[in-house]
């Protein structure tokens, strides 16, 4: 199975330095962070490339999402940013971006606003050949909403585990969207908070989550969405070994 690590995860450090410690420790994939910064963007996609690794997805900036299901300008302005991104992502072949639908516990009420917003991106990225990943957060129900109501092949899910751990026990995300599937950010937490752990560091049960993802019978990269808190200086080789045991669970519960 294939391997992919976000590139951000410390912030301390260059892309350039990050890429290459992901590659070093045996990863073929990155995931970068597709902000509203073109030349940090840029910066990414080279040292991605120098360092000989594929870019997997790119993870779209998150800020004001929730206006994306108000009228008004700054919802406009998320609305012509993702359109930019997709035509970015075809300019430097990134296949996939990734996508918030929603902020908080409290977002606006989802409605035919932000549908349409939403309907225009994945129809830009339809028109591009470029994938639009929608992740699970803290309210489903906007998740749910969308992929209920947008029909353009695109669409797409992209399955966190550790907010389904955090915001719904663990319970059903997965399954829900499964063939809808496209990329997966695995990381770990103790139930509380978004941590972004290594694996098998907090409270998620791996072996459980491995059976739930060997079921699907997809060819899925393991990835990992995790930081660096600690300036650990070997933890690129230390998420590679987890992304190791991940996948000798899922192997092993196809047997």
């Amino acid at each position: 199975m294939k391997k992919c690590m976000c590139l951000n995860y410390d912030n301390t450090k260059t892309p350039s330095f990050c890429a290459q410690s992901i590659k070093n420790a045996g990863f073929s994939h990155a995931f970068i962070f597709w902000g509203k910064d073109n030349n940090n963007n840029i910066l990414q996609v080279k040292a991605c490339h120098k360092a000989g690794l594929e870019i997997e997805t790119a993870h779209t900036t998150f800020e004001n999402i929730n206006s994306m299901w108000l009228k008004g300008s700054l919802g406009d302005e998320m609305t012509e940013y993702f359109i930019k991104s997709v035509k970015e992502a075809k300019d430097y072949c990134i296949p996939t971006l990734i996508v918030h639908v929603s902020s908080s516990y409290t977002p606006p009420p989802f409605g035919e606003v932000g549908l349409e917003r939403f309907k225009l991106i994945c129809e830009e990225a339809d028109k591009n050949n470029i994938v639009i990943a929608f992740e699970n957060l803290r309210r489903i129900e906007y998740l749910d909403y969308i992929m209920d109501n947008i029909d353009c092949n695109s669409k797409r899910f992209c399955f966190d585990c550790g907010h389904e751990n955090i915001y719904n026990n663990g319970k059903g995300v997965l399954e829900k969207y499964s063939s809808l599937l496209t990329a997966l950010h695995l990381h770990d937490n103790f139930g509380k908070e978004d941590d972004h752990i290594l694996p098998f560091e907090g409270k998620i049960n791996w072996e459980t989550l491995a059976k739930r993802i060997s079921r699907l019978k997809k060819d899925v990269i393991i990835t990992l969405e995790v930081i660096n808190w600690n300036n650990e200086p070997n933890f690129a080789a230390q998420a590679f070994e987890r992304a190791c045991r991940i996948e000798n669970l899922i192997k092993s519960t196809r047997l």
